[in-house]
């Protein structure tokens, strides 16, 4: 397992994990609303904030690799403040690119890679490609089909 290499991965891991188990299957069920999508933009801005405060509490010297790193934060905390700001603006195209699961599978998948516990390289990025539409549908389907819909939560809590 790659996090128990270096545990301060998991600093950043854990509450993205917790934060993506809570908003999918509690808030994000049937869509995202504009507020979840701010709240996902919130996440992203975090973590951005989070590696590129790793990536100078280890800084040893630059590097190709430091520049890459340099380049995902600074993806990252801009998408993170772009998610925020149209979210705030009431744009609908933000419920759609802001959802929790895509949001979440960037910052997992990226992780490893700011915190040194992966290098780059092809194979790192084809399976990345590869296995996102795997993790979507993956959790399509607990949504959809194994874990109880919205209907009984309504039904057993009333409104």
């Amino acid at each position: 397992m790659i996090p128990l290499k270096d545990l301060e991965v998991l600093w950043i891991l854990i509450p993205v994990w917790i934060n993506f188990l809570f908003t999918e299957f509690f808030q994000e069920r049937e869509g995202t609303s504009l507020g979840n999508a701010v709240t996902n933009g919130a996440i992203m801005l975090w973590v951005g904030i989070d590696w590129i405060r790793f990536l100078v509490r280890n800084y040893k010297g630059f590097s190709g690799l430091l520049a890459l790193k340099i380049l995902l934060c600074v993806l990252c905390i801009l998408g993170g403040f772009l998610i925020i700001y149209e979210g705030i603006k009431g744009k609908a195209v933000i419920r759609r690119i802001a959802r929790v699961r895509e949001v979440t599978y960037v910052m997992l998948v990226l992780s490893p890679l700011i915190y040194g516990l992966i290098d780059p390289n092809l194979k790192y990025l084809l399976s990345i490609i590869i296995f996102a539409p795997l993790f979507y549908f993956f959790f399509e389907l607990l949504d959809l089909k194994i874990l109880p819909g919205a209907d009984t939560y309504k039904e057993k809590y009333g409104d």
